[in-house]
């Protein structure tokens, strides 16, 4: 019985490494929340939000909860990735995000609006509210200005349009653009792209880079194994890694059937249209070779040019030429 688990495990192991590899794809909600969400790993949440929002000189954190219901029945209640609220009541969201969508910055800023509402208690007069930070890590580009200087971060608040005098520090949202970053581990000389590289790179890894051995970068490196997760959780793993590829075939598919369609759709179309202009050009190529014989033919009956123009249409030099 025992042997016969053994090799179940191994045939499940090897089916699961044509999806996954030695570490996790980070990217991925399950796999961020498992790294970075539970209470063993605070340390890593604070490493890796102290370099995103080094003002804040964190030191510690308690997770939030993930879901939040909506402040009516008839609305959209939220589950975020990771959320907390550090020691001086700052919130913090935390979401990874793959895919482009539509409205995807009012999405944030609905999401922060979870925070700000449980703020204020019922009978409570005074609107003093604590910090909110609303945090993407994004694969995907956001709109930016002409000028923008591509940087990987971008953060905003709440100014006034002409001066940009801040209008209050409790709501911010940051965003990183992972797809921009393509800088090589050996290249890196700083934590906040060390954490960068392995948010995205993390699952193409079989051997670890020099400067893993050691602190926070081998307790993630540890964290992000798939051995590691407990089988609950690497189940769950799993099945959205398949889910993922599931509709990325789908797509693909559905793409390729498109792509084929408006190829065969546009052919049909040329073929028709060429049909058309060569009827065209061939009718009016038909009727100047009339013009060119009738004015042969009136030229040879000795009438003047001035007349074989004004009936064939021709020009004089037309007309001489013949």
């Amino acid at each position: 019985m025992k042997q016969k688990n053994i090799l179940s495990e191994e045939s499940a192991n090897a089916q699961n490494s044509n999806i996954c590899g030695k570490y996790v794809n980070l990217m991925n909600d399950v796999a961020f929340q498992w790294v970075f969400g539970q209470e063993s790993n605070k340390d890593l949440l604070i490493a890796l939000l102290n370099e995103l929002l080094p003002h804040l000189h964190i030191e510690g954190l308690e997770f939030y909860k993930q879901r939040q219901l909506s402040f009516s029945k008839n609305l959209k209640s939220s589950v975020f990735d990771v959320s907390c609220r550090l020691t001086d009541g700052t919130y913090i969201d935390v979401e990874v995000q793959v895919k482009e969508q539509d409205w995807f910055s009012d999405r944030c800023l609905y999401y922060s609006t979870y925070f700000i509402q449980n703020q204020i208690a019922v009978g409570q007069e005074e609107y003093t509210l604590k910090p909110v930070y609303v945090i993407s890590i994004d694969t995907f580009s956001r709109p930016h200005a002409a000028n923008w200087d591509g940087s990987v971060l971008s953060s905003y608040s709440l100014r006034e349009d002409r001066t940009h005098e801040l209008m209050t520090d409790n709501l911010h949202f940051v965003f990183v653009e992972l797809n921009k970053f393509s800088k090589k581990w050996e290249d890196i000389d700083n934590d906040k792209e060390r954490f960068y590289f392995c948010i995205r790179h993390m699952h193409e890894l079989k051997d670890l880079p020099d400067g893993f051995a050691q602190g926070i970068w081998a307790k993630l490196a540890q964290q992000s194994e798939l051995a590691e997760m407990p089988s609950d959780v690497k189940a769950k793993y799993i099945k959205d890694m398949e889910t993922e590829m599931d509709k990325r075939a789908q797509m693909k598919c559905a793409l390729r059937k498109a792509t084929e369609q408006g190829l065969s759709e546009g052919r049909a179309k040329g073929l028709e249209e060429g049909h058309a202009k060569g009827l065209e050009e061939g009718r009016a190529e038909g009727l100047e070779q009339g013009k060119l014989e009738t004015a042969r033919k009136m030229k040879a009956d000795g009438l003047n040019t001035d007349t074989i123009c004004k009936y064939t249409g021709l020009t004089p030099e037309q007309v001489a030429a013949l």
